[in-house]
């Protein structure tokens, strides 16, 4: 079983959150870490999507600007 690096605390759902439990390969884990990014990407969306979108207002914003 891999050793978690940050304890048993509450985590945030980073990716590295995410590879972390991929890796340590504990199925009760990588289920709990899979429901709550489920939940995380129900309640917030694609959070990817939502950045790429603000990337662009703030390059857009930038160039009014210049």
């Amino acid at each position: 079983m891999a050793e978690d690096t940050y304890g048993s605390g509450p985590r945030p759902l980073y990716a590295v959150t995410i590879q972390q439990t991929t890796a340590g390969g504990v199925l009760a884990k990588m289920r709990e870490v899979c429901a709550r990014a489920e939940k995380h990407v129900a309640e917030y969306g694609d959070v990817g999507a939502a950045l790429a979108s603000l990337k662009a207002e703030i390059a857009k914003a930038e160039g009014k600007r210049a």
